[in-house]
């Protein structure tokens, strides 16, 4: 059974894009941490070679600990949700023409 060059093509395409999404995410993981964190109020206290993040800390606490306080944005939550729809998405279009590509069907 031969495989159609346009399914061959997409299936590139959509696996080349849900790369370069991996590729994002561990590119920015760092961000996507401290965005996680900082939904709440926070301190974060730079320990060893690291960030270590409080939630829910307060001003004089934070001081006590020789840390940095930050307010909490509640919106920054979406970030780490809409990367993971697009990788879900991109990902699973993928998949099902990797599988149409290689011949595998569904039994019916």
């Amino acid at each position: 059974m031969a495989v159609s060059q346009a399914t061959l093509g997409k299936a590139l395409v959509w696996g080349a894009i849900t790369a370069a999404l991996y590729l994002f995410l561990f590119q920015y993981s760092e961000v996507f941490e401290r965005l996680a964190h900082t939904t709440l109020d926070a301190c974060t206290v730079p320990e060893g070679g690291g960030t270590t993040y409080y939630n829910k800390a307060t001003a004089d606490a934070c001081a006590a600990r020789n840390g940095t306080f930050i307010e909490g944005t509640w919106w920054y939550v979406f970030a780490p949700i809409a990367l993971a729809f697009a990788l879900s998405y991109t990902h699973g279009l993928f998949t099902g023409l990797f599988w149409d590509v290689v011949g595998l069907k569904a039994k019916k």
